[in-house]
């Protein structure tokens, strides 16, 4: 272990960061609007220009003692952790160096609308939104009434049987007919 690291509160161990697809449509800015939306997320664009999302979730192997954040499995640490140069790290650099950091799914909807204008994306908003709502909906099937048998030619068609009346309505029936 580095001098360095040793004074560091191993910021590296507390979280991931990697590379994302820079967006450049509403529905792009909305996907990464989404991981926003999530605890411990945040999203910046490096000095570089590449986008990256940073995930704020401590190794398993990460423990915090009197000296700083440890590793409890150093000899067993992950390649990506033997190749970390401590010259380059957060500690060693004071900080980060970003063009814009999104922490907030109001800060990324602020900038989209400033990249792709206040008109465009207001117009995408509300296409990508009604497109959305319809994709989730249900559709409705009609349902199919079982055909008829048809009688063969010459014959009538067969009718359906009146159900048999009893009591009262056998009674009201017989009355019609005497009236008549």
């Amino acid at each position: 272990m580095s001098n360095l690291c040793k004074k560091c509160d191993a910021r590296c161990c507390r979280y991931f960061c990697f590379e994302i697809d820079k967006p450049e449509t509403y529905e792009e800015f909305e996907n990464i609007r989404w991981y926003l939306l999530h605890e411990h997320i945040s999203v910046h664009i490096d000095g570089e220009g590449d986008w990256c999302i940073m995930i704020e979730n401590p190794c398993l192997n990460f423990i915090r003692s009197g000296k700083g954040g440890r590793c409890a499995d150093y000899d067993n640490r992950p390649l990506i952790c033997r190749k970390y140069a401590a010259g380059s790290c957060d500690f060693a650099k004071g900080g980060y160096d970003f063009e814009e950091l999104f922490n907030t799914a109001a800060e990324l909807e602020a900038y989209a609308c400033r990249m792709l204008g206040d008109y465009f994306f207001e117009q995408a908003r509300t296409k990508a939104r009604k497109k959305a709502e319809e994709m989730g909906r249900p559709k409705l099937e009609k349902k199919k009434l079982p055909k008829r048998k048809s009688a063969p030619k010459g014959k009538a068609a067969p009718k359906d049987k009146p159900a048999k009346k009893t009591g009262k309505a056998k009674l009201d029936q017989q009355k019609k007919r005497n009236r008549s």
